[in-house]
């Protein structure tokens, strides 16, 4: 298991994919300046994989990688779901500790900073 959240940070972080660390980013960032407080830090990372997701399905379609009409949208839905269901447990979990590893760094720079 162990192995499988470290391979997860190294694909989010490490992977050389500067619009995918950006998006990543972005996802981490808005969870940061929605948590008010440490105990809700899994709840948040939930917010931020929803994001995330969110994010790179604009982007797909402010590239043109997504298709214009409905029914090839909805088949790239689906397949996008299936992937998602064709993921390990340990990889959910994997990318929502990463998540959550993250925000809470973040959370506690952004606390020391704009403290008062």
């Amino acid at each position: 298991m162990i192995g499988e959240i470290r391979a997860v940070a190294e694909s989010m972080f490490l992977s050389g994919n500067f619009i995918y660390l950006g998006m990543v980013i972005v996802a981490a960032l808005v969870g940061v300046f929605s948590m008010r407080n440490f105990g809700q830090i899994f709840c948040t990372s939930l917010l931020a994989m929803v994001v995330l997701g969110l994010i790179w399905l604009v982007y797909g379609a402010a590239t043109g990688e997504a298709p214009s009409d409905p029914a090839s949208y909805l088949g790239q839905l689906e397949s996008g779901w299936a992937a998602m269901g064709e993921m390990s447990g340990t990889t959910l979990v994997g990318y929502l500790l990463t998540f959550a590893v993250s925000i809470g760094v973040l959370f506690i720079g952004k606390s020391l900073v704009f403290r008062g």
